[in-house]
């Protein structure tokens, strides 16, 4: 019933994707009937050959000729190289190595000559692929490394996932498993980013058979069945994946499922006409029938898979075969001779007994020989010239390793060299923020100061008079204050010196005080504050003193950008109050470009990997193990302000930000709050974002675990 299940289930996938595949064709060939002949055409005829290249690799070859020849009768240069790079893709289907390579270096050198980069990348790529398979891992990660930093430079994120899957099958095969397993995790996680479904299935079979020959077999099972289960994955990868599973149930001693999937499996590899498929097919197979004790069936799936793998790769396996071939004719002749010995001694032993038995013995005696010198002539002969492939076969694997160890070496201090020049750009932009805010926000406040204080040595001045000046010099002190404070501030969180006291804190009287404090700054501007009281407890786990900070700043800078005569709101919630709250939030989170929460769990090495190749990652959506058990409390401050830009948005929570919008009371901001109110939120397991829409005011939201 297991093996049932198995042919239903590949059967079923099969069907999906050939009824895919011919939406797709009949699409195509509507474009191209519909179309003259021209550059279109050319295009319509190379994606139609695309549709069926897994599957119909003959017909594909066609289409592509005729695509290039008539590319070639408009001049169509790109065209004529997009052709050739197909025609190349078809013979590598059938694992036709010497043809594949031939056009693949004519695609990439008229692709260099008009300038298309991009598919210099691709076409890189395909040229790495043909070494994989013949086994020369060190000269394939040699072009994959070439594509992967063409394909970063050309912000290429589809091409540059492939050539992460790619170098990872390069290390798979050099048995370098970590290594493997970082760039197939990572190839996995941006396929899955950018909807590439089909991508995503061959990633899983590279991390099975990863898992595989780690020997880590539940793991290997479980990605390799997830790969199969998915409809979008191509025949040829739904066929490795079957011989990878059938790998792992014999490693495991389930030889009878392990035969019915290498069955399936070669059933998809006669369909493709792939040679390799079949030669893996039959290699396992001929070790299951061999544990099996079915010797007859083992011997002849062992004598296929050499024959098959012979006709792939070398001229001295051709050689082997020759000779094998020459040695059994040899054989056959011998025996026909001796039963043809044989009848007519039997004929004649009456009347020539003894001169037919001796000659017969002679002539047995002198074929023999004559047999015996060719045959060991022959192997002599052969062993010699096996022996010099050999040496040089090794000699061109040790300088391959060389210059794999090389280019491997360049591409890591490059990416480092990368890495480093990054950081030392985001600390030259910081230090010119800083030095930009020594020069613009304390050079006039002390200028003030310095006015301010001539006035008081040369002036005779009022009593009232002298307290107002000394009233502009306490507002000026305080602001440099808060501009150093809030400074340091940010170093000190930066550099690790906050010690958090996280206890069971009430904020509904923190807050209450706090919105108590403001109502006559607000009322300077005309601003109503609302505080509405909470319906239920309001017990969170925080430090009391970076709370309020966070809220305190949240409050002054809901008052900061109001206008005169307008509102602003403070409500404390539970998480649940508004369902899907967060997933239809208009604004961003803190600092990134995505309107999902973030939390600050604990990032993993794969995790931490793939956002420094690609600074293009959403944020977790994991939360901490309190926030799963108890819930969260929001804090919301809510304004009647302007409003925050698109553009804005971007920028709302990164260090240093100066946005659009401008205090209304001529007060002061320096772009360092809403970074520091990020880095506290975040430091007590919380989070904060806003949501706003240009014109119609603005939302800051806190979420913090709740206690209790």
């Amino acid at each position: 019933m297991k093996n049932l299940y198995v042919v239903i289930v590949v059967i079923a996938l099969w069907c999906s994707y050939v009824f895919a595949s011919a939406a797709n064709t009949d699409s195509l060939l509507r474009v191209i009937e519909r179309r003259p002949l021209g550059i279109a055409t050319v295009t319509a005829l190379n994606d139609y050959a695309m549709v069926l290249h897994e599957t119909f690799p003959d017909s594909t070859r066609r289409l592509a000729e005729r695509a290039f020849a008539l590319a070639d009768s408009l001049g169509d240069n790109k065209g004529k190289a997009l052709s050739l790079n197909v025609i190349g893709v078809s013979y590598f289907i059938q694992n036709n190595y010497d043809k594949a390579l031939s056009y693949y270096l004519q695609a990439l050198s008229l692709r260099e000559k008009i300038g298309d980069m991009k598919g210099v990348a691709g076409t890189l790529n395909n040229v790495g692929m043909v070494y994989r398979d013949m086994k020369e891992h060190g000269t394939a990660l040699s072009y994959y490394f070439r594509a992967l930093r063409l394909n970063d430079s050309l912000q290429n994120k589809q091409f540059y996932v492939r050539n992460l899957n790619n170098i990872g099958v390069a290390y798979e095969n050099m048995n370098l498993f970590d290594s493997a397993l970082t760039y197939h995790r990572l190839s996995l996680e941006l396929k899955r980013a950018l909807g590439d479904k089909a991508g995503m299935a061959s990633s899983l079979r590279n991390i099975g058979k990863v898992f595989g020959k780690m020997k880590r077999y539940p793991e290997a099972l479980a990605m390799l069945q997830e790969g199969l289960a998915m409809p979008e994955a191509g025949k040829q990868v739904r066929a490795l994946i079957l011989l990878d599973i059938a790998s792992v149930h014999e490693a495991t001693g389930e030889l009878d499922v392990a035969v019915s999937d290498a069955k399936t499996a070669m059933i998809f590899g006669r369909d493709l006409g792939s040679a390799l498929l079949l030669q893996n097919g039959h290699e396992i197979l001929a070790r299951l029938y061999a544990a099996t004790f079915k010797h007859e069936l083992a011997f002849e799936n062992f004598k296929r898979f050499i024959t098959i793998r012979d006709s792939l790769f070398n001229e001295a396996s051709t050689r082997r075969l020759a000779a094998l071939q020459t040695n059994y004719e040899l054989d056959r002749q011998r025996t026909q001779i001796e039963l043809l010995t044989k009848e007519r001694a039997l004929q004649t032993t009456v009347r020539n007994g003894l001169i037919a038995g001796v000659a017969l013995s002679l002539l047995l005696f002198l074929v023999s020989a004559v047999a015996y010198r060719n045959k060991r002539r022959s192997e002599g002969q052969l062993r010699q010239t096996n022996d010099e492939i050999l040496r040089q076969q090794h000699l061109l694997s040790h300088q391959a390793q060389e210059i794999e160890i090389t280019n491997t070496a360049l591409a890591e201090n490059n990416i480092e060299l990368a890495a480093a020049n990054a950081r030392l750009t985001a600390l030259n932009t910081e230090k010119d923020e800083i030095m930009s805010i020594v020069a613009h926000d304390l050079k006039n406040p002390i200028a003030a100061v310095t006015g301010f204080a001539d006035i008081l040595r040369g002036a005779d001045l009022s009593h009232e008079d002298k307290e107002s000046v000394l009233d502009q010099l306490d507002i000026i002190g305080n602001r440099m204050l808060g501009l150093v404070k809030n400074m340091l501030d940010s170093h000190r969180i930066e550099s690790g010196g906050v010690e958090m006291r996280i206890v069971q804190l009430d904020i509904a009287p923190v807050v209450a005080m706090s919105v108590d404090m403001y109502q006559e700054r607000a009322a300077q501007k005309n601003i109503m504050l609302h505080w509405e009281e909470p319906r239920t407890d309001t017990i969170i786990l925080a430090d009391e003193q970076i709370f309020n900070q966070v809220f305190d700043n949240l409050l002054s800078n809901a008052v900061k950008y109001s206008p005169h005569g307008k509102n602003v709101w403070v409500r404390i919630r539970h998480s649940s109050d508004e369902e899907g709250h967060s997933s239809l939030a208009i604004g961003h989170l803190s600092g990134d470009n995505n309107s999902r929460p973030m939390t600050t769990d604990h990032v993993t090495n794969d995790q931490a990997l793939s956002n420094h190749v690609t600074n293009d990652q959403a944020p977790s959506d994991q939360v901490t193990n309190d926030q799963v058990t108890n819930g969260c409390l929001r804090i919301e401050v809510a304004d009647e302000g302007p409003g925050i830009s698109e553009e804005d948005m971007n920028l709302l929570f990164g260090k240093f930000a100066r946005l659009s919008a401008r205090p209304t009371g001529g007060e002061h901001s320096t772009g360092l709050g809403l970074s520091i109110v990020k880095k506290m939120v975040e430091a007590m397991n919380g989070r904060v974002w806003c949501e706003s829409e240009l014109g119609k005011g603005a939302t800051f939201i806190v979420e913090l675990p709740k206690g209790g």
